[in-house]
């Protein structure tokens, strides 16, 4: 059965289904902001960083290898992602 339109043919029920009541809001974001400030979470932030350095940024600057770009060149590639990565890890919960 096809739901009521408004007169900007927007659905009328969306906006009452989105709303929700203010004590259920702050409990959701109550929950939320645990979860992301969890000791859990900030080892798995740092086992995921981690993984992707030993797993993909090798392959990654292989391939430059590969391609033809001068070892020194991948090597400066290699630090400024360091130092990149490091920038955004400082920014990240557990640390700010």
């Amino acid at each position: 059965m096809p739901s009521p339109i408004d007169g900007n043919g927007a659905d009328a029920d969306s906006d009452a289904d989105a709303a929700l009541d203010p004590e259920t809001e702050a409990a959701v974001r109550r929950i939320i902001n645990e979860e992301r400030n969890s000791p859990l979470s900030a080892v798995m932030q740092v086992l995921g960083g981690a993984l992707f350095a030993l797993l993909v940024v090798p392959v990654l600057l292989g391939l430059l290898v590969i391609i033809g770009i001068p070892v020194v060149g991948v090597a400066a590639i290699a630090l400024l992602g360091l130092l990149a990565a490091i920038a955004y890890g400082w920014a990240l919960p557990p640390f700010r």
